[in-house]
């Protein structure tokens, strides 16, 4: 009430009061010629409306101020339209009665409406219907009050005094506090404020207000013909076509001017033979056209609400779907949705992707037929796959299964699958199904299990080496049998066994950390990394470099590359045969230079020539020592710089080439 309260003095002022006071008294004074013969019950004052929206607008309590001057004005009125004071002081009372009644019931029953406490206009028919109501239980409050004092007090038959004080009061309380409260809430709104003429124009307004002073021009000139029904079509317009405010005023000015001219003698209410029965008609047919009008306008008003909130739940709805399908859409996950009836209900890109498909062509029958199988290969139940087990209401976290692409390697693919809530229309689960694909992972993993497997086998020979001959060196001592050349045999053989290791760890080192290193790329001059690589070798007369164009490359990566192939072509040699490794390179295409690293070496078998690259792969494991690490080092390093590298034999006798290319420096 606080906000309504201020926003109501802001309209009629702190002496608003007064205000309505004097608007009663003028009335009042009006209305004292009335052939009716109940003084205080005659039917143009409309004392419920003013009295109501006084209170209301002043906010004020049940025992105030206002309410005292209300009783204070309601027996001066009665006084002045000729009551005795006894009646006139019960009369003001009846009216007091109803109106706080009537204010009581608006603030209780429509405490969101502005004026009652709260900031909402009228425009809702359930809010109109507890508004009359409200209105309508007062009145009749007041009308039973009014009768009875008259009863116990006034002097000759009230006949339909009670009937005219309900209606007059109702009709009034209809037309005035509905109108006051619009306005009011009209005023004192934020803008942007709704569209007065809501979906009309003002050409069709002012053709309204022709055709509505035309109709009681017509109404009202012919006293003796029903002509009254044409006024309800004007009603009908403006409460379809306009906002409730100006209904609400089309049937305050209408109300206004039937009883005006029924006062007056003028109208087909004035022409009825019982005066009362005149004004009692003109008051139900004011409010006939009130009820009508707000009816249709607060009918129309919550239509056109509820219309607006359709289009802001469709939007916010189109909003939502466009971002579920841009975040759908934009996952590197495979997504979709299926029921129990195998109806594949949402997907994204990403699962046709994984699946080797093209987005319409995915059914579950398909996808089912391309992931029948276990990662390890194994046959996959059909009661086992993670969507079955989801849609039972099970959760299933990453499944690795095998997805056969046709012609496409196959792929293994990490699946997680939930239970959704079930759709209670067909009487179907629902599951979603993630798809990721896990296929350089489940490799590394493999490669991670072959990489333990050798390194476990490849350290527990100079280990046991290693145990071997200091077991025999203890042994040796323990019978004081140990001369100096067995001991140094001894020692030697250890210490053979420890370089073994420790190169094989240095190659274990070098190949976990070859593909995580973040490349540094600089000019790379590659003839002062091969004399480098020759120096640290004390190979410098075996290796020879030619002119080669200069690297955008990491320097400490192509030196590994170079030390690798170099090391290599220098074992891999024949007893008695002294290395010969030869470098150069010249300007490629696209931006790249090709290095050739010949030597002189065994060679390497011929169908051996791919797998030499692959991981612990050794052509001549029997011969030589070795981790089988060092080649593939070497393609790892090359591929992180978009390069390549091929095996091939020398064409100018024993050994093999390796051709390389890596990026140019164009500075």
């Amino acid at each position: 009430m606080p906000g309504d309260r201020k926003m109501a003095r802001a309209i009629i002022g702190p002496g608003g009061g007064f205000v309505f006071a004097g608007c009663l008294m003028v009335l009042a004074l009006g209305t004292r010629a009335s052939d009716y013969e109940a003084p205080g019950f005659a039917t143009g004052l409309p004392v419920g409306g003013i009295a109501m929206l006084w209170l209301l607008l002043r906010g004020a309590r049940v025992l105030s101020w206002d309410g005292a001057l209300l009783l204070v004005v309601g027996v001066g009125a009665n006084l002045v339209l000729g009551s005795k004071p006894e009646l006139a002081v019960a009369l003001a009372g009846a009216v007091l009665v109803q109106t706080v009644l009537g204010v009581l019931l608006l603030r209780l029953w429509c405490p969101d409406l502005w004026g009652c406490g709260g900031q909402r206009p009228l425009d809702r028919p359930r809010v109109l219907a507890r508004f009359g109501v409200a209105m309508v239980v007062g009145t009749a409050a007041g009308a039973a009050l009014a009768t009875a004092s008259w009863t116990l007090l006034g002097d000759g038959d009230l006949d339909l005094g009670g009937v005219l004080w309900f209606g007059r009061n109702a009709c009034s309380a209809f037309i005035v506090v509905t109108f006051g409260l619009l306005l009011g809430q009209r005023i004192t709104s934020r803008r942007p404020r709704p569209r007065l003429l809501s979906e009309a124009t003002w050409a069709e307004l002012a053709a309204a207000v022709l055709f509505t002073v035309g109709m009681y021009g017509l109404a009202f000139s012919f006293e003796t013909l029903p002509l009254a029904f044409p006024l309800l079509a004007a009603t009908v317009w403006i409460g379809l076509r306009f906002s409730t405010l100006l209904s609400a005023t089309h049937s305050f000015l209408a109300g206004v001017a039937t009883i005006f001219l029924t006062m007056t003698g003028i109208g087909p209410f004035a022409a009825v033979d019982r005066v009362e029965i005149g004004y009692l008609l003109a008051e139900f047919y004011i409010a006939t056209l009130v009820v009508t009008g707000l009816g249709l306008s607060t009918g129309r008003d919550e239509r056109e609400a509820l219309a607006a909130e359709l289009r802001r739940t469709k939007e916010e709805a189109d909003y939502q779907g466009s971002v579920r399908q841009a975040v759908i859409g934009s996952m590197n996950e495979g997504l979709f949705v299926l029921d129990a009836a195998g109806a594949l209900l949402l997907h994204n890109a990403a699962a046709a992707e994984i699946f080797g498909l093209a987005e319409q062509e995915l059914t579950c029958e398909l996808l089912a037929a391309r992931s029948d199988r276990w990662a390890d290969g194994t046959p996959m139940v059909d009661g086992d796959r993670p969507s079955s087990r989801a849609l039972l209401g099970e959760t299933v976290r990453d499944a690795e299964i095998l997805v056969r692409n046709g012609d496409q390697p196959d792929r293994v693919v990490a699946v997680s699958a939930m239970p959704l809530p079930r759709d209670e229309l067909r009487a179907r689960a629902r599951a979603l199904v993630l798809f990721r694909d896990t296929t350089i992972e489940h490799a590394r993993r493999e490669e991670l299990a072959a990489f333990a497997g050798v390194v476990a086998h490849d350290l527990r020979n100079p280990l046991a080496a290693i145990d071997g001959w200091t077991e025999m060196i203890a042994d040796e001592l323990d019978t004081g049998g140990l001369d100096a050349e067995l001991a140094r045999e001894f020692v030697s053989r250890v210490r053979s066994s420890s370089r073994r290791m420790r190169e094989l760890i240095r190659d274990l080192l070098t190949h976990a950390t070859s593909s995580a290193r973040d490349l540094e790329v600089s000019c790379v001059d590659v003839g002062s990394l091969v004399a480098e690589v020759a120096s640290g070798r004390h190979a410098e007369k075996n290796v020879t470099c030619g002119p080669v164009p200069p690297l955008l490359a990491d320097r400490v990566l192509v030196r590994q590359v170079l030390d690798n192939l170099i090391g290599n072509a220098l074992k891999y040699v024949a007893p008695g045969v002294e290395p010969r490794i030869a470098v150069h390179g010249c300007s490629g295409k696209l931006g790249f230079v090709t290095i050739r690293v010949i030597d002189n070496g065994i060679g390497i078998p011929e169908g051996e020539r791919e797998q030499i690259f692959d991981e612990f792969h050794r052509a001549h494991y029997r011969d030589y020592e070795g981790s089988g690490l060092g080649l593939s080092i070497v393609r790892r390093i090359i591929n992180r710089h978009d390069g390549t590298i091929t095996a091939l034999a020398n064409p100018d006798g024993p050994g093999s080439v390796f051709e390389l290319t890596l990026p140019a420096y164009d500075g």
